[in-house]
């Protein structure tokens, strides 16, 4: 009888060593087709760039709409298109293909810093406002970032150089509204704002109705309503002579975040004012 207890827990623990063997060589296995998988994309024609990070995960996020979760991936860089293939065992396939000409922006939330990093593309493309949102350690973001300087347009990579943080605001909901000659305003039916470094995009739920060039944005300002007092203050800017208003709550926080990254549109990008020492620095 003894022997029969010190076999069981010597029984159990070679099991546990059994198991982990098999999922460390099925995890070598998966990462190995994984990156043969890499390799294959790389030879393909119009790629310029591919990766494959252990550490890296996606999602993407539909404003006001789906949400994904995070997932591993290989990504691809090509001439007209980004793409993202989910590898997740046991099958390794393309899950997101955005074409460039859709991208309107790209830049990180937080600072760069030696674990994993964040950055953000924004990409407006069948009537919707995403953005793919790609985690990974700092010498697999940098090796991205400089690959995607080579693909997009150079004004991305001017709002890319821009002060930091950059602004994020939204979706708020907001109430076009309009004034008459007696002073009295008049709301019409809710529409979502969301602010971003380059534009101010007006949904009306998930669809884009229209995106407003931060550039062109001018007189921004908050004001209460007289009419009434206790309603949702409005938010007042011009756009190329037109005069736009939209009631939301907390209106006076909005109006100043509209207001800033207009003008951060109009300044000189800080990284480009720099003298760097190298191309490290500029991407970081």
């Amino acid at each position: 009888m003894p022997e029969i207890l010190i076999y069981i827990p010597c029984l159990g623990a070679i099991l546990v060593c059994v198991l982990l063997v098999y999922a460390v060589m099925r995890a070598a296995k998966h990462n190995e087709a994984a990156n043969a998988l890499a390799r294959e994309i790389g030879l393909q024609a119009g790629t310029v760039f591919t990766l494959h990070p252990w550490d890296g995960k996606w999602q993407r996020v539909q404003i006001n709409d789906a949400v994904t979760a995070w997932k591993p991936f290989i990504v691809a860089l090509r001439q007209t298109e980004l793409a993202l293939y989910h590898r997740s065992p046991p099958r390794i396939d393309l899950w997101l293909a955005m074409p460039l000409s859709d991208l309107r922006w790209f830049g990180r939330p937080q600072p760069y810093h030696s674990d994993i990093n964040e950055i953000w593309l924004h990409f407006e493309h069948a009537g919707r406002w995403s953005i793919v949102k790609i985690r990974m350690g700092p010498t697999h973001m940098r090796e991205f970032v400089r690959a995607l300087k080579l693909v997009v347009p150079s004004e991305l990579v001017s709002a890319y150089r821009r002060r930091r943080p950059y602004i994020h605001a939204g979706p708020v909901l907001a109430y076009p509204a309009h004034q008459d000659i007696h002073g009295a305003w008049s709301l019409e039916a809710p529409l979502h704002l969301y602010l971003m470094p380059l534009f101010l995009v007006v949904l009306d739920q998930a669809s884009v109705l229209r995106k407003i060039p931060l550039e062109q944005v001018q007189q921004v300002g908050s004001l209460r309503r007289l009419d009434q007092p206790d309603a949702h203050g409005l938010v007042r800017f011009q756009i190329e002579g037109e005069t736009m208003a939209f009631a939301l709550d907390g209106y006076e926080v909005f109006a100043a975040q509209l207001a800033e990254a207009a003008k951060r549109t109009l300044e000189e990008p800080v990284l480009q004012k720099q003298k760097k020492k190298d191309d490290e620095d500029e991407d970081w």
